[in-house]
């Protein structure tokens, strides 16, 4: 039974009733029903490609375990809740790591067959996911699909049979602690996934959900622009979610108050779930009353020090000490400097302790 519900009320989100971080203010700004998250989009990740599931072996072992990744990242929630975190950000069809840059069109990672069944096996480990987040009272973001993996179902009748099976699995869960990221970064376009046609499948999820399912779709990084993409998906959302991608702080406060300013976005609560391991970030969107989301891609690669580095070196050494939460095997720990600041700092503005 369901212990942990998701609501959205002007604006905040509240947990069980209440808004989330009472009390907690920071420079001014209130913290009240923001969503504080981590993007931890591989925690159900497998690869049903035998010619690429090598490739993600853990160094202790020598072979790939999705069980074992699912259950040592289930450990870890009551731990980030502890820190103050509230919600994670889990994927049906995965999100890149590293190595994917080279076989990328290789990997089998999808929870969806090509005609939109559901594969069992991903479903069950984001059964335990979504049960141990509730437990922990937080919030699982499930996102549908992902780059390069929607090219696997057949057509586009596919992907809205493949929404409706995930949705009414969810609704038939019974689950109150669940809100949608449809597509991950929306590119700027007219198909089904981009910015001028995503409305059409958030209206279709919309139908089968009714009220039951906050869903927003995340957006493309938008550092060299100084508008939004058209589009109509501003209106069928509940919620915003840009994403930033390693804008330094300076940068990321222009495009925050960019997209706070445009007025498709008033009224909305706006959720970053993905933009870099720089905590002044973080500062940046509570200052601006915006909820934030930790990437961390890993292995001393992608959102550091202002560039990216998508070389992956010694590999086997730096599960212990370099590992992040997206390149592939993960350790989930609080293992890094980089995630010993977020987290630190998380429980700081959580309990209105940072200054």
């Amino acid at each position: 039974m369901a212990t942990t519900t998701l609501a959205l009320e002007n604006k905040k989100f509240l947990i069980n009733g209440q808004p989330t971080y009472q009390g907690a203010s920071f420079r001014g700004q209130s913290l009240e029903g923001l969503m504080f998250n981590s993007r931890m989009i591989q925690a159900i990740f497998d690869d049903h490609n035998p010619e690429t599931r090598a490739k993600w072996a853990y160094p202790d072992t020598g072979v790939w375990d999705a069980e074992r990744n699912t259950a040592e990242f289930c450990a870890m929630l009551p731990v980030y809740r502890a820190h103050g975190l509230l919600a994670v950000t889990v994927g049906l069809q995965g999100g890149g790591s590293v190595y994917t840059k080279e076989i990328f069109p290789n990997v089998d990672n999808t929870a969806f067959n090509a005609d939109g069944t559901l594969r069992p096996d991903y479903f069950a480990r984001l059964e335990k996911v979504i049960g141990a987040a509730d437990a922990a009272g937080m919030v699982v973001i499930v996102n549908y699909f992902y780059f390069g993996q929607e090219k696997r179902f057949t057509d586009e009748a596919a992907m809205f049979a493949g929404a409706t099976n995930a949705t009414e699995w969810l609704l038939a869960k019974g689950y109150k602690n669940v809100m949608l990221d449809v597509k991950n970064e929306i590119q700027i376009g007219d198909g089904l996934l981009a910015t001028g046609g995503v409305h059409r499948m958030i209206n279709h999820i919309r139908d089968v959900s009714g009220p039951g399912l906050l869903i927003g779709t995340s957006t493309f990084p938008m550092p060299d622009i100084n508008h939004l993409p058209e589009g109509k998906f501003y209106d069928v959302v509940d919620f915003l979610m840009p994403h930033g991608n390693n804008s330094e702080p300076d940068a990321w406060r222009r495009e925050l108050e960019i997209f706070l300013a445009d007025p498709r976005v008033a009224g909305k609560p706006v959720l970053c779930n993905e933009d870099s391991t720089y905590v002044a970030n973080l500062d940046v969107s509570a200052e601006l009353g915006v909820s934030w989301g930790y990437y961390d891609q890993g292995y001393g690669c992608g959102m550091r020090h202002g560039k990216q580095d998508w070389q992956l070196k010694d590999r086997e050494a730096r599960f212990e000490d370099l590992s992040g939460y997206q390149t592939l095997p993960i350790n989930w720990g609080i293992n890094t400097d980089d995630k010993r600041a977020f987290f630190a700092r998380v429980k700081e503005l959580s309990e209105g302790l940072a200054r």
